[in-house]
């Protein structure tokens, strides 16, 4: 089927696609997931978390969490400690490595935005954002995903993978 004519609705899903395989690749360079890049762009932006908070901002289950967070300390881009004021909890922190993966993944996704999109203009760039964010919006408000968040969407989707 020719683009063109395709509804918009398996453009967006087609133009998703060939994005996350882009991505996806990318990363494959650092020898890193989506999920372990989500992980330390919402450390960096929230500070150190528990290990049950930061489940909560990835969308991911507590256990798929702490088979993450293993493997991002093997690499050493986090560490793992006690919460001073709870024993029981476990804070996860960004090491110096950490830090400077984040700027490497910033620059790889500036290159994949650039090559998405070469040829756009500053305004239509911009419009498009708004588009995307209001589609999400909606898509979130509606009926079928209302009071859903983003693990249980995932876990629907992807029932074979421990969200």
């Amino acid at each position: 089927m020719d683009s063109r004519n395709m509804p918009i609705q398996m453009l967006l899903m087609k133009s998703a696609h060939l994005l996350k395989y882009q991505t996806v690749s990318l990363l494959e360079r650092f020898d890193m997931n989506l999920g372990q890049a989500a992980i330390l762009f919402i450390l960096k932006r929230y500070g150190n978390l528990t290990q049950r908070q930061l489940s909560g901002r990835v969308g991911i289950t507590p256990p798929s969490m702490n088979v993450a967070l293993r493997k991002m300390e093997e690499k050493g881009l986090v560490k793992k400690e006690a919460d001073p004021d709870d024993q029981r909890k476990t804070r996860i922190h960004l090491t110096d490595m950490g830090k400077s993966r984040i700027e490497d993944l910033k620059q790889l996704f500036r290159k994949t935005e650039e090559i998405t999109l070469q040829d756009f203009r500053e305004e239509e760039r911009l419009l498009l954002r708004r588009f995307l964010v209001q589609i999400e919006e909606n898509i979130m408000d509606s009926k079928e995903l209302k009071d859903m968040d983003l693990s249980e969407i995932m876990r629907r989707l992807h029932p074979e993978k421990n969200f």
